[in-house]
């Protein structure tokens, strides 16, 4: 296996179609130099340290009993507030789960998966807080959660194996750190039900998915999960177990470096990156930890720069940029604590630092002992704002995210460019759109995405492909994203917008964006530039009609305020009582028709976009011709 694996690290990259990248090379498109990044060295293979687990060195993943005496000691210092404050949140959640009603086997439409996450919560939590405190009532209640899901006739690998990766990490990590604790019982049973639950089936290809070859946040949680309960029972089913940790630090690999190569953007968005990437890190250290080495994953290119992918992915007004399957609320990133504790870099925490204080309700709260770990090992000081206002991805899904100041209030204004194509993992119809936060308000925003249960009983959602039912659904195709649609058609699922270039002078600071590729059935090119300038962002398109046909363009921005159109412009009225304007000129004397569309599907499993607008403009360049349409969003009213 380790010979296979030295190849896939050092150079199997190439061979799966995966070409190798260093940060540096997605420079060369830059109109100004974006900094002095120094190159990551490739990927070096470190076997696992398998001696290491053995009957009488538990617990050994993430924690071991001269860590949970460290914290111990560490909260009765209360020196640290944000530790104590995590660690706080978790026992105030165990004490919550001490005699609840037990777990029961539930599925949700195909899923089991809100019960794995809730047993999983439960189990950690529970053993948490009876390891840093010592009260049996959590050690009780940790073991009858195991047992009851041990107990539980399956785990829904077969239907949906994302709830197999969460049960089994849940399972394992209780086992691992209540091993001396446990009774036989509960042990042996917990070591039947992951072979027989979680180990058997992955060895057997009995589920929906193939998560091994999958290059997406299944990857990640599923191989998470097997990774933490293999290294847990070891000692005691050391061929399988040794087989599950080998199998996936192979198939890692390739799937971190199409999500994090070249530059640390997730394709999969924001939310994704919250659901995945903690995943990954919970792999990644319970391997190092445990078994002494993290197999060399964490040099992935690109890795070590997704956290500050993430922190520049927030706007200003705290709302993310959404693209994908994603909302728009930001949330917490538990992650960042990983980054900034793997990587020694506390910049990391810039955002993070003001959101402690939710993270018992956040949506991977499940892992916030995982968190606590981190912190427990990494000294907060003052934690100052990035000092580069742009950052720029290459990769599957390119993106480039603009802070004007980092302030984080009105004075500060957020840009967020993508391009992509529709047919990758959660992607949407929308290469070549833009959200833009200017004077405490989001003006081009994402609508997100639509729960997945609300449009599976109607549509089949994930076929990818043109022509696909999934395009259907309001929130996914190219008319209702802030991006250019040609000829009422939908964007080509293959075809790639590329970012060409990066502004950053003259007090301009943006992209440009080729969206030729999804467009290239109705226009011969089409390429999109935007940048702010002083408080005005500028949207310049550049289209070029097809010999054979006339191009009618309609150039649309999803935003959340009131659009008007009257004096040759339109009046974007915010909530808070701003107001900007949105107004074209043509540097080819082309006029525009302004325009405004409803946001009411008429479909019925459609969401409710209650609170959306969408404005712009349509224009027809007849075939053969070219225009150049600028528009301008400018607090200051061209009418008068």
């Amino acid at each position: 296996m380790f010979a296979l694996a030295a190849v896939l690290l050092l150079g199997g990259c190439a061979e799966k179609g995966y070409p190798m990248f260093y940060p540096g090379d997605s420079d060369k498109n830059l109109t100004e130099d974006s900094g002095t990044d120094t190159p990551e060295p490739p990927v070096s293979f470190t076997d696992p340290d398998y001696s290491r687990l053995t009957a009488d060195n538990h617990p050994r993943i993430i924690f071991t009993d001269e860590d949970f005496a460290a914290i111990r000691e560490k909260v009765s210092s209360g020196a640290d507030d944000a530790f104590n404050s995590i660690h706080s949140r978790i026992i105030s959640s165990a004490n919550g789960y001490v005699g609840a009603a037990d777990i029961k086997y539930e599925l949700s439409g195909k899923r089991l998966l809100s019960v794995s996450r809730t047993a999983e919560q439960r189990i950690l939590f529970c053993a948490y807080a009876y390891k840093t405190t010592g009260d049996e009532k959590y050690l009780q209640q940790a073991e009858h959660d195991i047992q009851t899901v041990c107990n539980f006739s399956d785990w829904n690998a077969r239907q949906h194996f994302l709830d197999v990766g969460e049960m089994a990490a849940g399972v394992g990590l209780g086992y691992d750190w209540l091993y001396n604790e446990l009774s036989e019982d509960t042990k042996t049973l917990a070591r039947k039900a992951l072979n027989d639950f979680a180990f058997t089936p992955a060895n057997e290809g009995i589920w929906n998915l193939n998560f091994y070859e999958a290059e997406s946040n299944w990857n990640q949680v599923c191989n998470g999960g097997l990774v933490c309960a293999a290294l847990a029972v070891y000692e005691n089913n050391s061929s399988v177990a040794q087989g599950i940790i080998e199998k996936a630090i192979e198939t890692n690999l390739p799937a971190m470096e199409a999500m994090y190569s070249p530059d640390g953007n997730y394709p999969e968005g924001y939310s994704y990156w919250c659901y995945g990437t903690l995943y990954e890190a919970l792999m990644l250290t319970a391997l190092e930890t445990a078994a002494g080495t993290d197999a060399g994953l964490s040099n992935v290119s690109g890795f070590s720069q997704t956290g500050k992918y993430m922190l520049y992915m927030e706007g200003t007004t705290r709302a993310c940029f959404n693209y994908s399957d994603c909302a728009p609320s930001s949330v917490p990133c538990l992650a960042q604590w990983y980054f900034a504790w793997k990587f020694n870099d506390l910049s990391l925490l810039y955002l993070e630092q003001d959101r402690i204080g939710s993270y018992a309700g956040c949506a991977e709260a499940r892992l916030l002992p995982l968190v606590a770990y981190y912190a427990a090992n990494v000294t907060l000081s003052a934690i100052s704002a990035p000092s580069e206002p742009i950052f720029r991805g290459e990769g599957t899904t390119p993106v480039v995210l603009i802070h004007e100041n980092w302030a984080m209030d009105e004075t500060d204004k957020f840009l967020g460019i993508k391009g992509g194509k529709a047919n990758t993992s959660h992607a949407h119809m929308d290469a070549g759109s833009f959200v833009y936060d200017a004077f405490g308000v989001r003006w081009s925003a994402d609508l997100g995405l639509q729960s997945y249960g609300t449009l599976e009983p109607y549509i089949n959602l994930w076929d990818m492909n043109d022509g696909s039912q999934r395009w259907t659904a309001f929130r996914y195709n190219n008319f209702n994203h802030s991006t250019l649609t040609i000829n009422d058609t939908y964007h080509r699922v293959a075809g790639e917008g590329e970012i060409t270039g990066v502004i950053n002078s003259g007090g301009q600071k943006g992209a440009t964006v080729d969206i030729t590729a999804p467009l290239s059935n109705e226009v011969k090119s089409a390429v999109r530039t935007i940048y702010m300038e002083g408080d005005d962002l500028i949207v310049e398109d550049r289209i070029a009609a097809r010999a054979d046909k006339d191009a009618v363009v309609r150039w649309t921005m999803v935003t959340r305020a009131n659009p008007t159109i009257s004096f040759n412009r339109i009046q974007l009225a915010s909530a808070t009582g701003k107001n900007l304007y949105l107004s074209a000129t043509s540097p080819t004397g082309d006029r525009v028709a302004y325009k405004t569309w409803s946001t009411v599907s008429s479909n019925s499993w459609d969401a409710s976009n209650s609170g959306y607008y969408e404005c712009g403009y349509e224009l027809t360049v007849s075939a053969g011709d070219a225009a150049t349409v600028k528009v301008k969003l400018s607090p200051v009213d061209p009418a008068l």
